[in-house]
């Protein structure tokens, strides 16, 4: 008799904890597994500035990007929960202002424009948890182009090599594939100096053109959509 009811307590105990799970199991759904996110964004975009020296189109001074508003998107491929492969485009218009030797400045019209287009990798610092929800750290890095778009008499677009280098966070809500990101990237993008050298070796002796850097900050944010 005694173990008996020893048996029908312990039925009963697994009955309860087994309707419990499953009722937990169907209050939270397990989120349907993602692939990819696309990421429209806007931000602020700061710096470009680099040295010119005397020539046929531009005097010796200094040209400087205007400092304003940016924008873009993001499709992202991830093939583990921490790692992501990125697809970034950014179109920043500004104005271009010169400033000579002798301490003029010369504002020009709002008509030059970035467009970079870069593939790169992201990783997470975090993993996010069961139901896909928290907060991700990230640092990214990418190579690409920079298209630019300068529409002044004598010159047309011209595209460069460009890259970048980034931190920034993700939020995903629980059990819903829309999150939040916050993205600071730094670009990069080497430009013709203007300024010439010569060397030798043993084939004779060359002219090259030196090379400026152009650096500029960014910061910005937007909404993620995994699907």
């Amino acid at each position: 008799m005694r173990t008996s009811c020893i048996l029908v307590a312990g039925f009963l105990v697994l009955t309860v904890a087994t309707t419990a799970v499953e009722a937990q199991g169907r209050a939270r759904p397990r989120p349907k597994e993602t692939r990819f996110e696309l990421t429209p964004f806007a931000g602020f975009s700061w710096g470009g500035s680099f040295d010119t020296q005397a020539s046929g189109v531009i005097p010796a001074g200094e040209l400087k990007e205007s400092d304003g508003f940016s924008y873009g998107v993001i499709l992202s491929f991830t093939p583990q929960p921490q790692t992501a492969v990125e697809l970034t485009y950014l179109r920043q218009d500004n104005n271009l202002t010169f400033r000579g030797l002798g301490g003029n400045t010369i504002k020009g019209p709002a008509d030059f424009a970035n467009n970079y287009v870069q593939i790169g990798g992201r990783w997470s610092f975090l993993r996010p948890k069961a139901d896909g929800s928290g907060i991700s750290p990230f640092i990214t890095a990418s190579l690409g182009i920079n298209v630019i778009d300068l529409k002044v008499e004598g010159l047309g677009s011209d595209t460069r090599f460009a890259w970048s280098l980034g931190t920034g966070a993700k939020y995903m809500f629980a059990g819903k594939p829309i999150g939040i990101r916050a993205d600071i990237r730094w670009w990069i993008m080497p430009v013709s100096s203007g300024t010439y050298g010569t060397y030798c070796d043993f084939y004779g002796c060359f002219v090259v053109e030196g090379t400026a850097w152009v650096n500029q900050g960014q910061v910005s944010g937007g909404l993620v959509f995994a699907f």
